[in-house]
C-alpha cells in the first residue's frame, strides 16, 4: 500500500514491462488495506500502468478481485507475478492463480529469517513453503532468497530510471552537501532497522565524513549525529534527488547488522551507488554477481572501515565502468523474468 513511495522492485519491473512488446498490457495490484465498511477497489493510470488499490476486507470465494483487475485492465491470458513470500503473497496466489495461465513467485528476501518476524516465524515459514509449491516458476532478485529452490531462476536487480537520463551527470551539488568535507561516505536508504551505528561511528571516527541521506533514522543514530562533527544527516530525499548525493560523494557504504534475514537479500542500492560512479564497501550483506569489483562485501567493522578507505584510495569508477552499471537496467531483469516465465 505504498506505491511510488519506496521505489519497490515491483513497481520498476511493472514499468519495465508496460514498455516491453513481450508483455503486452500490465496491472500493478496492492494489497487491500484495512479500513470499516464494504470493500472497495480502485484504479489509476500512471504513465501506462494501471494501478489498482483497495481497501476494506477483500471479497473470497468467486475471485471477484482477479476477475475485475483482468476485466478493467483487459489482460489476455494473464501472468501472475507474485512480488514477496509474506502472507498477502499467499491470498494474491490464491486469488489470482485460477484466473492466469501461470504464476511466477518473485523471491526477494527470506521474511521468516528476520529477528522482527519472529513470533510469526513458524506461520512465514509455512507461507513460503506453500507459495514454492504451488508456483509454476520461482525466479529470485537475489540468490539468497532461492538459494534452497532447486529449479529456482535468479535475475538479480537492476539501476533506477533515472540513471538513463543524458542529463543525470549535470546535476548540481546540493547545498547542504557542499558544506561537508571530502571524501564523502554516502548511504542513502531507511535508518530505522538493520543499520549497524556502530560501524558509522568507527568509520566517522577514523576521520571521514559520512552522510546519511535517508527515513526514520534510529534513535540512537540521531543522538550520534548530534554529538560526532563528522556524522550527517540529511533527511529523506526522492531517488531523483538523492542522485546528486551520490553523484557528489567519493564511495558508498551500506552497513548493516549481522543478521540471516539481510544476508537473503540483495543490495540494491549498491547498483545506484555504481551507476553513480561510487565504489561501494558494505557490511554483513550478499554481493550482488552483477556488480562485480564494484563491491567490496566486508563481514566485520574493522574490515569494512579498511575496506573504504582503500576503496577511497582507489578513486571512483571509470566512464566505462559506470557505463557498464548503468547498462544493469530493470528493462534487462523483467526480461529475464519473462523467459523463465
Amino acid at each position: 500500500n505504498d506505491y511510488g513511495k519506496l521505489g519497490r522492485a515491483g513497481e520498476a519491473i511493472a514499468h519495465s514491462l508496460v514498455s516491453s512488446s513481450a508483455a503486452g498490457r500490465v496491472a500493478y495490484v496492492e494489497p487491500f488495506a484495512p479500513a470499516p465498511g464494504e470493500a472497495q477497489l480502485g484504479a489509476r493510470n500512471d504513465r501506462g500502468l494501471l494501478v489498482f488499490s483497495g481497501c476494506g476486507t477483500p471479497p473470497t470465494g468467486q475471485h471477484e478481485v482477479a476477475r475485475g483487475v483482468v476485466q478493467v485492465a483487459e489482460l489476455n491470458n494473464p501472468v501472475l507475478l507474485n512480488f514477496g513470500v509474506s502472507e498477502v503473497n499467499w491470498w494474491l496466489h490464491y486469488e489470482f492463480a485460477p484466473v492466469c495461465s501461470r504464476t511466477v513467485l518473485v523471491a526477494y528476501d527470506k521474511l521468516a529469517e528476520w529477528d522482527m518476524m519472529a513470533p510469526r516465524k513458524p506461520v512465514l515459514e509455512q507461507v513460503r513453503a506453500q507459495l514454492l509449491a504451488s508456483s509454476d516458476t520461482v525466479v529470485g532478485l537475489s540468490e539468497g532468497s532461492i538459494d534452497d529452490v532447486p529449479d529456482a531462476s535468479y535475475v538479480g536487480h537492476g539501476v533506477d530510471r533515472h540513471w538513463h537520463d543524458p542529463a543525470i551527470d549535470s546535476l548540481p551539488e546540493p547545498a547542504d552537501l557542499a558544506a561537508i568535507p571530502r571524501p564523502r561516505a554516502v548511504y542513502v536508504g531507511a535508518l530505522s532497522m538493520r543499520f549497524d551505528v556502530e560501524a558509522v561511528r568507527d568509520l566517522a571516527d577514523s576521520g571521514l565524513d559520512v552522510v546519511l541521506v535517508g527515513m526514520a533514522p534510529h534513535p540512537a543514530l540521531v543522538e550520534l549525529a548530534e554529538r560526532h562533527p563528522r556524522i550527517h544527516l540529511i533527511g529523506e530525499r526522492p531517488p531523483e534527488q538523492a542522485a546528486a548525493y551520490l553523484l557528489h560523494s567519493d564511495v558508498g557504504i551500506v552497513p548493516h547488522t549481522d543478521e540471516p534475514f539481510t544476508y537473503s537479500m540483495e543490495p540494491h542500492k549498491a547498483y545506484n551507488y555504481a551507476a553513480a560512479g561510487l565504489p561501494t564497501v558494505t557490511l554483513n550483506t550478499a554481493h550482488a554477481p552483477a556488480l562485480g569489483p564494484f563491491l567490496n562485501a566486508t563481514r566485520d567493522r574493522k574490515e569494512f572501515v579498511d575496506g573504504v578507505r582503500t576503496a577511497l584510495a582507489g578513486g571512483r569508477l571509470s566512464p566505462d565502468q559506470v557505463a557498464q552499471a548503468r547498462s544493469l537496467s530493470w528493462n534487462r531483469v523483467a526480461e529475464a523474468i519473462l523467459r523463465a516465465a
